[in-house]
């Protein structure tokens, strides 16, 4: 059985798995996610106008911002994306670059199987890389 490694690149609006064989063999991206409202501007992400809530209430609950919000779930739909990859036994070993703080909440939200594979994580965007360009850097930089 050939073991598999695996690369994943993300940021809080979109996030590109790779798959990545032999060392001379080029990277194969075989899952994207993509997450519109990661893009948006705060206020435009706003579904109530701005003031006092509905009944007048302040200071009930801990305010959330809405892009920490549309973070935490866009974190979540790509922890379970993960799950299902390593389910369906697509790679053994996993490797992080996310934009901080999307790191964090990506490995918060990471099931305890993907967690045991996660072999290091770096707190890096490299979301606009090319697939050929992400495996030079990576080959160049990171290789252990």
């Amino acid at each position: 059985m050939v073991s598999r490694n695996a690369v994943l690149v993300a940021n809080s609006s979109v996030a590109r798995l790779f798959d990545c064989g032999p060392l001379h063999q080029p990277w194969v991206e075989t899952q994207d996610w993509w997450h519109a409202e990661g893009r948006q501007h705060a206020g435009d992400q706003e579904r109530t106008p701005h003031g006092h809530s509905l009944f007048g209430r302040t200071g009930l609950a801990l305010h959330t911002d809405t892009r920490q919000r549309e973070r935490a779930a866009f974190a979540r739909d790509v922890a379970a994306g993960l799950q299902q990859a390593l389910v369906s036994d697509r790679w053994h070993t996993l490797e992080v670059f996310a934009s901080n703080p999307f790191l964090g909440e990506l490995l918060a939200q990471m099931s305890p199987a993907v967690a045991q594979t996660l072999r290091r994580t770096h707190p890096l965007d490299l979301t606009a890389l090319s697939p050929m360009d992400l495996q030079k850097r990576w080959n160049k930089e990171f290789r252990i």
